[in-house]
């Protein structure tokens, strides 16, 4: 039986993707834990995201050496071969020879496959990244979509809206690795004293620039492991995400309805920001979810939050006109996260796109009804597809005129520079891109209820 290494462990895993269906970032949280080194426990991560996200790339260099398919592969060879390949071509700390010898060792539960391991990865590894691409001009989509690893579908969306430069721009943005950002925990500690802490239990640790509650943190093994985290000084959250709670602006007292709140992270910001006092209704479609939020809540140290279960499209018990801020995070097609979600991309098609929008559409209505005269609504997506933000807001605004535009520029904790961006904000309305902000793709509407 082969023992659990880094590289065994991203096969497992890269396997049950291709399988099951299953989702990556849960069963490398289940299963890393097996490595006691935060090194090794690094290193899974970087193969199986890195596979997963230039999986369209890898298949195409692996192609040129088999003499079948890929499909007619043992999945557990396919995710050998695509392992080995990826560290040979993007991973330069990897030795070619360690690479291959390696994959081979894997391959050997498969003895009909482990020549065919050998022989393949030593011609990707002579061959490099001289590879026969598809003609940039007379196959723009073809083109794009294997040399970045994204679905046609996708690519083509892309090329309509920005052409080919932003486009290219934006794939590799979507391929770069992304940073675990953590959210300082401002009920129990600040940024600075939280730093010291993380610092002494040898985490490296960056100030974000953006968001004041914000650090990038490295080499830090698994989170559960430092007393930091338990005791409930931070939790991980996403850069764009942190910004919504600072567009919100709840007031400490108030009452907050999160309409799509799971799994809590910017439920349990705004509470934050409302110094632990008033009262928020947070609401999801499935227990297990709200129980996710009341753990961390807990483990925060935060007692305002009441989790609900119940569709957002009807929000059973909230009365007409009666908060004074209600989010809606919408559930989106996702796509602004696609370097954060490395499976993603090869889990969504066209038709789920069309669909959303009116998803979206009923829950806004809803949540829209809840609002007092003078409150606020905040709609938000981690989507930069228009007709999920700035053409369903534009919907909604024609049938809703009572709603009108609250400005973002002096709500959010850092300025803007691009003259569209400020346009934007002072509308109301925000669009972030991987590719021009350096940060996920990120959709925030702010707008306040007016006597009509």
């Amino acid at each position: 039986m082969i023992r659990d290494t880094a590289r065994s462990i991203a096969v497992q895993i890269l396997t049950r993707v291709e399988v099951e269906g299953a989702y990556a970032n849960l069963l490398l949280q289940r299963m890393i834990g097996r490595l006691t080194d935060s090194r090794d426990r690094q290193f899974v991560t970087l193969l199986v995201n890195g596979v997963l996200k230039n999986r369209l790339t890898l298949d195409y260099a692996l192609r040129l050496h088999l003499t079948k398919p890929m499909s007619a592969l043992p999945h557990e060879v396919r995710a050998i071969l695509r392992s080995g390949a990826f560290q040979l071509l993007y991973v330069d700390k990897v030795p070619y020879a360690v690479a291959v010898n390696e994959s081979v060792e894997l391959a050997k539960p498969f003895p009909k496959f482990t020549g065919l391991v050998n022989v393949v990865l030593r011609k990707v590894m002579d061959k490099g990244w001289e590879l026969p691409w598809p003609d940039a001009k007379r196959e723009t989509v073809r083109y794009l979509s294997v040399r970045y690893s994204h679905p046609e579908w996708m690519i083509q969306r892309w090329l309509n809206r920005w052409g080919f430069e932003e486009t290219e721009e934006l794939c590799r943005a979507n391929n770069e690795p992304a940073q675990t950002w953590i959210r300082t925990n401002t009920l129990k500690t600040s940024r600075e004293d939280l730093v010291k802490r993380l610092i002494q239990e040898g985490v490296t640790v960056e100030l974000g620039s953006r968001i004041p509650e914000s650090l990038i943190i490295q080499n830090f093994g698994a989170l559960d492991r430092l007393a930091s985290f338990r005791e409930g000084l931070f939790t991980v959250q996403d850069e764009s995400s942190q910004l919504v709670a600072h567009v919100v602006d709840p007031k400490p007292g108030q009452y907050v309805l999160d309409a799509c709140s799971a799994p809590g992270g910017k439920t349990t910001h705004l509470a934050q920001r409302m110094n632990n006092q008033g009262e928020i209704q947070a609401f999801d479609i499935y227990t297990h979810k709200l129980e996710l939020i009341d753990q961390l809540a807990q483990r925060l140290g935060i007692g305002i939050i009441q989790p609900q279960l119940g569709d957002a499209r009807d929000l059973p018990g909230v009365k007409l006109f009666s908060q004074q801020c209600v989010l809606v995070d919408a559930p989106c097609s996702g796509l602004g996260v696609l370097r954060r979600r490395a499976d993603l991309r090869w889990q969504k098609d066209e038709q789920n796109l069309k669909d959303l929008p009116l998803l979206q559409l009923a829950i806004l209505e809803r949540a829209a009804s809840c609002v007092k005269i003078g409150g606020d609504l905040i709609y938000s997506t981690c989507t930069i597809e228009p007709d999920e933000n700035f053409e369903l807001v534009k919907k909604f605004r024609s049938a809703h005129p009572e709603f009108e535009a609250v400005s973002l520029v002096e709500l959010l904790p850092f300025a803007l520079k691009d003259a569209r961006d400020i346009r934007q904000a002072s509308k109301g309305m925000l669009q972030l891109l991987p590719h021009h902000h350096g940060m996920d793709g990120f959709f925030i509407a702010k707008f306040r209820r007016r006597e009509v």
